[in-house]
């Protein structure tokens, strides 16, 4: 990974299985777990020092990392290659379904298949 940061899969299963012990709901909808990743993010940004404009850049500096970190990722990852594109929000493990979208861009409401 890059910017002096290593990110392992026991990292990244201990954080899932932590958001899970939380929201049980998270067990279920991989949204969930990334709506609670995403809201700890803006919760540790609101208390970075500086202005709102230099807190405003440095949300668009980590949405540019996240946009970065999520391309290497499904690039690399052979399971989301060719067949996987079709549906490129599927993960490997979620289960069969998709995420509808609301009025409100953050949330999104899952339907099994």
């Amino acid at each position: 990974m890059s910017d002096g940061i290593s990110l392992s899969q026991e990292l990244i299963t201990d954080l899932l299985q932590r958001i899970g012990q939380h929201d049980a709901s998270a067990q279920q909808d991989m949204m969930v777990n990334l709506q609670y990743l995403v809201a700890v993010t803006g919760y540790l940004a609101a208390d970075y020092p500086g202005s709102a404009d230099e807190r405003n850049e440095l949300l668009e500096h980590l949405h540019a990392f996240t946009k970065h970190v999520c391309d290497e990722r499904a690039q690399s990852n052979p399971a989301q290659q060719p067949a996987a594109q079709a549906n490129p929000a599927a993960a490997p493990d979620s289960p069969a379904g998709k995420s509808e979208p609301t009025n409100d861009p953050a949330v999104g409401i899952w339907k099994p298949d």
